[in-house]
């Protein structure tokens, strides 16, 4: 008898709990929704937000306000949503950077796995290796050359640690060595490649799109698994070098803090679903240099972030990169 009420009490409290996630996502969103953005408006990672928040409001029924947080290497924005309250309000537009963060910058006070709740993968942002025409190479393969020829010849111009990163895991993967140097921006790069100051960078290809088709700089390989549409011309660094699996890539994601209700993490990851499966939105975001994501679900960004961070934490090691 009192088994069979242990187990009538256990159903009860199941058919509760499941009722309890019904009700929850039917009521949310019932109010505005913050997404932080930890970067100034302006680049990628708020202009895929900005594309993104407008289909998402019409989709969710309330507006998706996008809130600039920068500073900190992206920390700082980070920190506020993970002491947010769990209750799907305040998000997060997730860079790669983020799981790399405590090797980066001292004391960042916050678990870049444990503190947040994964949602969904909006979009891969890859860059494009390019070369100044007054150097003696038109090809990867050509400067890879070069370089062997002449180590330590040749200057690399980085503007991040993402940009930073690709340059030493294409130096890693060609055998070579090149010199990096840090720029402020991409704009300064791309500048410097085509006056013929600087012999190679990493830009967007966004960036260097009109001076590629004006054959003004050199777009030598994509650090992307697979050719661009807007650069279908352009090899990718696997292509030109003959090695596998070259993926020195970024990308922007929704998280939430820990703990967001699994019922708010699917209806918010379904919205993001439908939203990025509309051509209107992948067409923005191709025009844009990104790449939309071909998995939205919270497990596939989990797993990306787990192997994002553990690929380039071993990079930054083995390197020796510092932030600036």
């Amino acid at each position: 008898m009192k088994l069979k009420t242990a187990v009538r009490s256990l159903a009860l409290a199941a058919v509760c709990l499941l009722q309890a996630g019904y009700s929850l996502a039917q009521a949310w969103p019932s109010r505005p929704i913050k997404v932080i953005v930890p970067f100034a408006p302006g680049g990628s990672a708020d202009g895929t937000l900005r594309v993104v928040s407008e289909k998402l409001t019409e989709a969710l029924g309330q507006p998706v306000v996008i809130d600039n947080r920068p500073g900190g290497s992206a920390t700082i924005g980070a920190a506020a949503v993970a002491k947010a309250e769990p209750d799907g309000y305040t998000l997060l537009l997730m860079p790669g950077t983020h799981v790399i963060a405590a090797k980066m910058v001292p004391n960042v006070p916050f678990h870049p796995i444990n503190d947040f709740t994964p949602v969904s993968t909006l979009v891969f942002a890859p860059y494009v290796i390019v070369g100044a025409k007054t150097q003696p190479f038109s090809t990867l393969k050509e400067m890879v050359q070069a370089a062997k020829a002449r180590p330590a010849s040749l200057t690399i111009g980085n503007s991040d640690v993402v940009t930073r990163l690709g340059a030493e895991m294409l130096s890693q993967a060609a055998g070579i060595q090149l010199e990096h140097v840090n720029y402020k921006g991409g704009g300064p790069i791309t500048t410097d490649v085509l006056g013929g100051h600087l012999p190679l960078g990493v830009a967007t290809p966004v960036a260097i799109l009109s001076f590629h088709k004006d054959r003004r700089l050199n777009a030598l390989a994509v650090t992307s698994p697979r050719r661009l549409g807007t650069l279908p011309d352009v090899p990718t660094v696997s292509e030109a070098l003959g090695v596998a699996d070259f993926d020195s890539r970024t990308w922007f994601a929704l998280a939430g803090p820990a703990n967001l209700p699994k019922p708010v993490v699917d209806r918010l990851q379904r919205a993001v679903k439908q939203v990025m499966a509309q051509a209107a939105t992948r067409e923005r975001l191709l025009a844009m240099g990104l790449e939309p994501a071909d998995d939205h679900s919270p497990e596939a960004m989990a797993q990306l972030m787990r192997t994002f961070g553990q690929r380039n934490g071993a990079l930054i090691d083995s390197a020796k990169i510092k932030m600036d």
